[in-house]
């Protein structure tokens, strides 16, 4: 597997989009469900573009202007090209390289640093589709959309928060009580706050004692 699945921090990052056109817009719409602050360059932008930047000041900003294969890119921390000119899209991915700015190349996959995947979200859960078809992936990802809707988002939360108590209790047995959460139709806050009541009151043995022991027993 060439490109690897990887989640990135994106705090305090920047990303530039170079294109104004129906490609920047999908892009700069996804990236929206990160924290990277997206600048754009461009001639000209298309209606939903500019109406795109106009509900997120904070986050989007266009700048009209003519780009050629000379330009420079400083302070970026990737780069997104979205024109239609290949010629053009070739040559600043070159110098993109050459200034080690990670870039992705709408019209070049195959010399890209970096894919950008189709997103279905849930509470704290992921689930990322790529295929190297774009059209492939946002029909799986409908058909995602519609499985993931399944999954409790307030049962995904309490588990992770559960898991850094476990950590912080240095439980032996995360993975045994994770898996007999899971299993647990009814789970609650309370569920967890009795858990944690009766492991203490129990001579003090770990948190998720009993789920150890019964794992053991299974095996």
């Amino acid at each position: 597997m060439r490109y690897y699945p990887i989640s990135i921090d994106t705090k305090n990052k920047k990303v530039l989009v170079i294109g104004g056109g129906r490609g920047a817009y999908t892009k700069i719409k996804g990236l929206l469900n990160s924290e990277f602050l997206i600048y754009c360059l461009s001639t000209k932008f298309t209606e939903s573009l500019l109406k795109l930047a106009e509900e997120n000041k904070e986050r989007i900003f266009l700048k009209e202007m003519e780009i050629d294969g000379d330009f420079r890119f400083f302070a970026y921390d990737y780069l997104i090209l979205a024109t239609d000119d290949l010629a053009l899209n070739r040559r600043l991915t070159k110098r993109a390289k050459l200034s080690s700015v990670p870039v992705l190349s709408l019209t070049d996959s195959d010399n890209s640093d970096f894919h950008l995947m189709a997103n279905t979200y849930k509470g704290p859960l992921t689930v990322s589709i790529q295929t190297g078809n774009p059209s492939l992936s946002r029909l799986i990802k409908r058909d995602m959309e519609k499985f993931v809707d399944g999954y409790s988002e307030e049962k995904m939360k309490i588990m992770s928060e559960v898991r850094k108590r476990l950590i912080e209790e240095n439980s032996p047995y995360i993975s045994e009580l994770m898996a007999e959460l899971w299993e647990n139709e009814e789970i609650s806050n309370r569920f967890w706050e009795e858990r944690i009541e009766n492991s203490h009151r129990n001579e003090k043995k770990p948190i998720g004692y009993d789920a150890g022991e019964k794992h053991r027993r299974d095996s």
